[in-house]
């Protein structure tokens, strides 16, 4: 009877609930894992993704920020439906520190995949192409599943300890119809030292 009462109760038992996830130790880079994933589904899905998905627009249309928006999507021959994504659930401070504004592609009946294209814009709505503040395809919409979307396209960006730069290496910001670089180079590169310096 005494061993009995010497157990924690059954709930916090560790053998109760055994972890099938191990935490990363201190000695192992978790985003070099991510980046060195190879996955022949995932390599297919990502490629489905960047064909299917509209590029994002060059600069913020502003009547999205009262209602979603239809805009043509030339490469693909229809229009895609898009909404704000700069409210302060997207905590842009965090994950896009240098953009103001941000848009997401909507799912249609058309869409092939559960992934919604991403793009963030700078204080004169211009499109970010690069750095800190641009925004990467979400191979998961938050409205398909936020805690999918949560582990697939936030958690290694986390893993990578926000810099972005290795992030971009495998999930690169959409430029597709070639607005001008955005930030300017010598920003660019000073954004790019610093995230290695982090």
């Amino acid at each position: 009877m005494q061993g009995a009462l010497d157990q924690p109760p059954p709930h916090q038992r560790a053998d109760r609930f055994p972890s099938h996830t191990p935490l990363p130790s201190a000695d192992v880079d978790s985003c070099e894992k991510w980046l060195n994933c190879k996955s022949d589904f995932l390599a297919k899905y990502l490629s489905q993704v960047l064909r299917d998905l509209p590029s994002c627009p060059c600069a913020y249309p502003l009547e999205v920020v009262y209602r979603a928006v239809s805009l043509p999507e030339e490469r693909q021959g229809r229009s895609f439906r898009w909404r704000d994504a700069s409210g302060p659930r997207e905590r842009l401070d965090v994950y896009q520190p240098t953009a103001r504004f941000c848009l997401r592609s909507l799912l249609s009946l058309q869409s092939s995949t559960l992934a919604a294209q991403h793009c963030c814009y700078d204080a004169g709505s211009r499109l970010l192409t690069r750095g800190k503040g641009a925004a990467a395809p979400d191979l998961v919409s938050t409205d398909i599943s936020p805690e999918l979307h949560f582990k697939v396209d936030t958690l290694p960006w986390l893993l990578c300890k926000g810099d972005w730069s290795r992030y971009h290496a495998v999930r690169p910001p959409n430029n597709g119809r070639a607005c001008a670089d955005n930030p300017p180079e010598e920003e660019y590169l000073a954004q790019l030292q610093e995230a290695k310096e982090y």
